[in-house]
C-alpha cells in the first residue's frame, strides 16, 4: 500500500507555530521579536483559520534554535504541540477505525491545513516505512523543520497505538544536530543520520491496530466538515508570483492581476478568500518580503518605497513599522549590519 500527498502551496495554518511563543519565552527568548522579524503576526500562531508563509514558519523555528542555542528546538516544539496543531485532521486521527484507515484519511484531508510536505507510507513484507519530504520554499534550514514534523508524526502514532509505541528505527537526511539523548527521548529507538530518507519504520501489524476510545460520531462530523473545505492554495502562489513581476513595472493591482489570469477581479477575490487570503494580503506579503531583501542592499529608502509600489514615502514607513516594528532606515541599518560581507 502506498499513500501520497503532494502540495505546492506556500501557505500553512497558523497553528503550525502553536505554543511557539510560550516555549521561546520559557527558554529565555523574545518570541514576539522573532516572529515580527519574519513578518509573522504572533496572534496568528493560535488561530487555525489564519495562514502563514510556510517559508517564514520554517525560518522562525530555525531562528529560535540558533538564537536560543537550543539544537533540539524543533523536537521540543513538536512535544509542546502534539497533533492538536492539525485541527480537525487530529479528530480524524483520534477517531478512525485503525491506524491504516487514519493514515488514509489524513492523505485525503491534510491539504485542508495547507501542508508543505510530501508524505508517503509504504508497506513492505515485514515492516512499513512512513516518510516525510519537505517542499518548503527556500527554508532557512530543513533540519529543524524535519525534526519538528517527525516529532508530530510520533505523537500521532503514540496516540493511535499507545504511549508505549516505539518505532523500529528513524532515519533523517540531515546530519545530527543534537545530542543522541534528545533523539532517544523523542523516538525511543535508534536514529540514523545522513540517510536517504526522513522516515519512521514500524512493524506492519501496527497499521492494523484498532484505535482505542474512538468516537465514530466525532469521526463522521470531522470528515463532513473537512469534506466541505476546498481551499485552493495554489492560486495564492500564482497570484504571489504575478504580483512580484507586476511590482517591477508598478502594475501590481487586483485588476491587472486578474486580467493576467483571464478571470474577473471578483472571481479572483472569491478564490483567494476560499484559500483564506485576499489580494491585499498577498500584495502586502510580497511587499514585506521585498522590503526585507532590498533593505539589505543599502538601496535608498525612496527607491525601496517606489519598488514596492508606494506613491508616498509615508505609506512605506507605516507598512514597515507594521511589518517589522521599526522605521525603513532602522530596518535597512539592521539588515546591512547582519548581511555577511562578500
Amino acid at each position: 500500500m502506498t499513500l501520497h500527498l503532494v502540495t505546492m502551496a506556500s501557505l500553512i495554518r497558523g497553528t503550525v507555530l502553536l505554543n511557539f511563543v510560550s516555549l521561546v519565552n520559557t527558554l529565555g527568548g523574545d518570541a514576539e521579536a522573532m516572529l515580527h522579524a519574519r513578518g509573522i503576526d504572533p496572534s496568528a500562531t493560535t488561530d487555525h483559520e489564519r495562514f502563514l508563509s510556510s517559508t517564514a514558519a520554517a525560518a522562525v523555528i530555525a531562528d529560535a534554535a540558533d538564537e536560543l542555542e537550543c539544537s533540539d528546538f524543533g523536537m521540543r516544539l513538536a512535544r509542546e504541540q502534539g497533533i492538536q496543531i492539525l485541527g480537525p485532521v487530529a479528530v480524524i486521527i483520534r477517531n478512525s477505525e485503525t491506524v491504516a484507515s487514519a493514515l488514509e484519511s489524513v492523505s485525503r484531508f491534510l491539504h485542508n491545513i495547507a501542508p508543505v510536505d510530501r508524505v508517503e507510507l509504504v508497506r513492505g513484507p515485514r515492516s512499513a516505512v512512513f516518510t516525510l519530504t519537505t517542499t518548503v520554499r527556500q527554508p532557512a534550514r530543513h533540519d529543524q523543520w524535519i525534526e519538528h514534523g517527525l516529532g508530530i508524526a510520533m505523537d500521532a502514532f503514540r496516540l493511535m497505538v499507545g504511549d508505549g509505541f516505539v518505532p523500529l528505527r528513524v532515519t533523517m537526511q540531515h546530519p545530527r544536530i543534537s545530542p543522541i539523548a534528545a533523539y532517544k527521548d523523542m523516538f525511543g529507538c535508534p536514529v540514523t543520520f545522513e540517510s536517504d530518507l526522513n522516515s519512521v519504520h514500524l512493524p506492519n501489524h501496527v497499521l492494523n491496530e484498532p484505535i482505542r476510545g474512538r468516537d465514530a460520531e466525532a469521526f463522521v462530523l470531522a470528515e463532513r466538515y473537512l469534506s466541505e473545505i476546498r481551499p485552493d492554495l495554489e492560486i495564492v502562489d500564482h497570484v504571489r508570483e504575478l504580483t512580484q513581476r507586476l511590482l517591477a513595472v508598478n502594475q501590481a493591482s487586483l485588476l491587472v492581476t486578474a486580467r493576467a489570469m483571464a478571470i474577473h477581479p471578483r472571481v479572483l477575490q472569491r478564490k483567494l478568500a476560499e484559500a483564506g487570503s485576499s489580494f491585499e494580503d498577498v500584495l502586502d506579503d510580497v511587499r514585506r518580503g521585498l522590503a526585507w531583501q532590498l533593505s539589505a542592499t543599502g538601496m535608498p529608502i525612496s527607491r525601496i518605497a517606489s519598488s514596492l509600489g508606494y506613491a508616498e514615502h509615508s505609506s512605506y514607513t507605516r507598512a514597515c513599522r507594521r511589518w517589522y516594528g521599526e522605521s525603513p532606515r532602522q530596518l535597512r541599518a539592521r539588515r546591512r549590519q547582519n548581511e555577511p560581507s562578500a
